[in-house]
């Protein structure tokens, strides 16, 4: 998976932190942003006329809606890495991502995220919370989110508790935040497979 990272060098005082397997009087501050699952095929340029996917805002509790990137102690405890900052706010983060990948796995649908345009008939929203999306103790990222599929007239059509881990090769934040790029791509591949089958509208 790819990660983007901008890099500014910055001095510090040795410090140790759960997310850095190095010490060091000089500090690299790396800034990261998450990235969509690849292509599986072909990119095609058709316009796309099915029915509209709209996802809403994303909800993240407080102690992962910080600018550090976050993780779990073996105490439970949260630790956060002064020098693994995400570039823009996770919930943001997560909302894109999983409509980039929803753009991938629906290429039937069109998808996009709130706000929406007052103009735009959205067919199905999806409201997604997460619960918890950090790196554990054992090395693995977890994920686990509340999420609905509600349709124009507000009726709620399907309602999940997902948990989804991977196994990042990379250390540190970097493998965190690789990690939570493979967990979001499976959650998003299970809310597809609810989207799927579902008419354009139930109207």
């Amino acid at each position: 998976m790819c990660l983007r990272a901008v890099v500014v060098l910055i001095t510090a005082t040795v410090l140790s932190f759960p997310f850095s397997g190095c010490l060091g009087r000089s500090k690299v501050s790396r800034s990261y942003v998450l990235d969509p699952m690849p292509a599986e095929g072909p990119s095609t340029t058709a316009a796309v006329t099915g029915p509209l996917v709209g996802i809403e805002r994303v909800s993240v509790p407080g102690w992962l809606d910080r600018v550090q990137v976050t993780g779990r102690a073996a105490s439970g405890a949260v630790v956060t890495d002064e020098y693994s900052r995400w570039a823009e706010p996770l919930p943001r983060g997560i909302q894109r991502v999983v409509a980039e990948n929803l753009v991938l796995l629906l290429p039937d649908r069109r998808v996009v995220t709130a706000p929406f345009p007052p103009r735009d008939a959205v067919a199905h929203r999806v409201e997604l919370t997460i619960l918890e999306a950090s790196r554990q103790t054992d090395g693995t990222v977890l994920v686990e989110a509340r999420w609905d599929v509600v349709d124009q007239a507000g009726d709620v059509l399907a309602k999940r508790r997902s948990t989804h881990r991977s196994s990042p090769s990379e250390l540190g934040a970097a493998g965190a935040v690789a990690g939570l790029n493979g967990s979001l791509a499976l959650l998003s591949r299970e809310i597809a497979d609810v989207l799927r089958p579902l008419p354009p509208s139930s109207r």
